[in-house]
């Protein structure tokens, strides 16, 4: 999904940006010329071996776990293919195959990295 953010530092291929009130620091291995504070549009990419399990915890939120992981909690939409959580993100159909017995559900994602793509 490609969402409009501020570019809040950029140290060689880690990129911090704030999407509304989320940081998110992530990797990108096309390097801008970005001044901090500058506006952009980034598409972002769950990266890695994603683990998607249902949680007790009924909340839509981004917890930074160190370096680029996440665990992203929120409701799981089988049908769009997105998790709905602070941002809503987008996860690839074939990925979410063996996952519709939790679809509308909170769900818990393990993301190993987040990718940007910038426009």
């Amino acid at each position: 999904m490609k969402y409009k953010c501020i570019i809040q530092a950029v140290d060689e291929e880690e990129v911090i940006i704030k999407i509304g009130n989320t940081v998110i620091t992530g990797f990108s291995n096309i390097y801008e010329d970005f001044m901090d504070n500058e506006e952009a549009t980034v598409e972002i990419e769950l990266y890695g071996d994603l683990i998607i399990q249902e949680t007790s915890i009924h909340e839509k939120s981004i917890l930074h776990k160190g370096g680029y992981t996440y665990l992203i909690y929120g409701i799981l939409d089988i049908d769009s293919g997105t998790i709905k959580s602070e941002i809503d993100f987008s996860i690839a159909s074939s990925y979410l195959y063996e996952y519709g017995y939790l679809d509308q559900r909170y769900i818990e994602l393990y993301v190993p990295r987040m990718d940007f793509c910038f426009d």
